[in-house]
């Protein structure tokens, strides 16, 4: 009985265990987007707004001569390989522009 228990409780820990680690790889990695949701982006958003729309980013850079920080996200299902979608925001906060980079073939 016991070895029926552990066998059990096995197969229920296992496939947890792997959809916890894939939820933790893409939290660590940032949210991927969709070239759906890279349009609901406009200039002016909020940084908050585009939290909303779509999560967190992948990374966030501020360049030098950029008056804010830019968000980069992965962007999945891509006709053109490896894409990322960058928003540029502005020193108060607000979306200044919208761009995708083609990295490549995945």
């Amino acid at each position: 009985m016991t070895s029926k228990i552990c066998l059990l409780t096995t197969r229920w820990l296992l496939p947890a265990g792997f959809a916890f680690g894939a939820a933790a790889a893409q939290a660590a990695s940032g949210v991927t987007v969709t070239e759906t949701q890279e349009t609901a982006i406009t200039v002016g958003m909020s940084a908050t707004e585009v939290e909303q729309v779509l999560g967190r980013p992948a990374h966030i850079v501020s360049y030098r001569s950029a008056p804010g920080p830019t968000w980069t996200y992965n962007v999945v299902g891509a006709p053109f390989g490896m894409t990322e979608f960058d928003v540029g925001f502005g020193s108060d906060g607000k979306v200044v522009g919208v761009g995708t980079r083609i990295l490549g073939n995945s």
